[in-house]
């Protein structure tokens, strides 16, 4: 029993680090847009997860660090690279997002992101 509970908490684990790795090849990119929510963290994930799930279904949140909060789209292919990533920190009014991904793709989500601000 000890073992199968050590094997599934070393698969979770392995899973979330790699949304993490999967998704620091967007984080190298340029980014696409950015803004200032009036929302807290939490809240503001909660509110992009909601505008994002009618457009891909499936959305992805994670915390990336202590003090970071991410949500993404998984591209749904044999990789579990994302094609959109918003990175979400507390600042002094809310949050602080911006927003990773190919333009073409990402502008549907920016707007969707934007109505949480």
């Amino acid at each position: 029993m000890k073992r199968t509970i050590a094997l599934l908490s070393a698969a979770a684990v392995t899973a979330l680090s790699a949304c993490v790795s999967t998704d620091d090849s967007l984080l190298k990119t340029v980014p696409v847009g950015s803004g200032t929510s009036q929302y807290k963290p939490y809240d503001f994930v909660r509110c992009v997860k909601e505008k994002w799930t009618p457009i891909a279904g499936r959305v992805r949140e994670y915390n990336p660090s202590s003090d970071t909060l991410a949500v993404s789209i998984p591209s749904g292919g044999a990789t579990s690279q994302s094609i959109v990533l918003v990175i979400a920190q507390a600042s002094a009014g809310g949050t602080g997002y911006t927003l990773y991904g190919d333009v073409a793709v990402a502008s549907r989500y920016l707007a969707a992101t934007h109505a949480c601000d």
